[in-house]
């Protein structure tokens, strides 16, 4: 069995990153509380530079192999966040860096890639990005894999140690899924601080590779069709699902229509402009803020705003969303 990640590793990924991140906000949000009907504070990770959390994990991943950056050619395959993370990293440390995208993924994610002179091929679904990775494994490159790396992870872990010190009287917090890094950081931040903490997967339909392999004992590959591609991962990799199986309270799946609307309660009510996969926080937390005891407090971690304006009026016409 895979062992989890030790605490000690994501303090020291914190001490790398201190002066490379932003050590982004913590917020009450009057407006989602409301609407959750319990406390709830926000991370806001959709202020972190890259726009999302990936640039922690990345650039605690560049850090660990930075001799190897000026030798070795990369490959990430990506639905957009971990891509930008990682072209934005590249560009600055001048390594050698190929993204592969499904052609679900923001536009606007494609060109902010290509706009800094990173490679960027474009396939037609999440199971051939993947494959083509493959290929280009079986040429020389490596691969950037934050399905399975845990030095991924740690870097990631890194916004729980902020949000605990920040908000202490935090009981119920709601992560994202996608490949399950951030879930396995923050969760292993999360419980070391408090045991009796409950963690709150979430996941779209037709992105709920979490889901399945927690359900079935194991990985399980799916076909993704969720439209929320930064959640869009085909198999879950055993370590992440090992820590879900250990911190995990439970895995909340809800829809793209659900996901969508609760990007727009972002705006609305918690007045922050938020991609999909964090809108499913709120469509998450609506479901389950009934269950919760009274005195609950709920945090959501915000993962990521890269988008923009036509995507996300993309995204109401597909869905018939009013």
């Amino acid at each position: 069995m895979n062992s989890l990640i030790d605490l000690s590793t994501i303090h020291d990924a914190s001490t790398r990153l201190s002066t490379d991140i932003v050590r982004t906000a913590t917020i009450m949000s009057p407006g989602l509380s409301a609407l959750i009907k319990r406390p709830t504070y926000l991370k806001l990770e959709n202020t972190q530079i890259g726009g999302s959390f990936k640039a922690r994990g990345v650039l605690n991943k560049f850090a660990c192999i930075q001799e190897e950056l000026a030798t070795q050619r990369f490959v990430a395959v990506s639905g957009g966040n971990f891509g930008i993370a990682v072209a934005e990293a590249a560009a600055r440390l001048k390594a050698d860096v190929t993204v592969v995208m499904p052609q679900t993924a923001p536009a606007s994610s494609i060109n902010r890639i290509r706009a800094l002179n990173i490679s960027v091929v474009v396939a037609e679904s999440v199971q051939e990005a993947f494959a083509h990775a493959t290929v280009l494994k079986q040429q020389g490159y490596v691969v950037l894999d934050d399905c399975a790396d845990t030095a991924i992870a740690e870097g990631h872990g890194t916004l729980a140690l902020e949000f605990m010190a920040d908000c202490k009287e935090l009981t119920d917090v709601f992560v994202a899924v996608g490949s399950g890094a951030m879930l396995a950081g923050v969760a292993t931040v999360l419980k070391a601080a408090k045991p009796d903490i409950r963690i709150w997967g979430v996941e779209t339909e037709g992105a709920n590779s979490m889901d399945r392999a927690l359900r079935s004992g194991k990985p399980v590959e799916i076909e993704v069709s969720s439209i929320v591609s930064t959640l869009g991962v085909p198999v879950i990799s055993d370590i992440m699902l090992h820590h879900a199986q250990a911190y995990l309270e439970g895995i909340v799946v809800v829809s793209d229509s659900d996901a969508i609307r609760g990007m727009m309660s972002f705006g609305e009510d918690g007045k922050q402009w938020v991609e999909p996969a964090a809108g499913s926080l709120v469509a998450g937390a609506l479901k389950v803020a009934p269950k919760l005891p009274p005195d609950a407090v709920v945090g959501l971690v915000v993962c990521g705003g890269n988008i923009d304006q036509k995507d996300m009026q993309k995204w109401i016409r597909t869905l018939n969303i009013s």
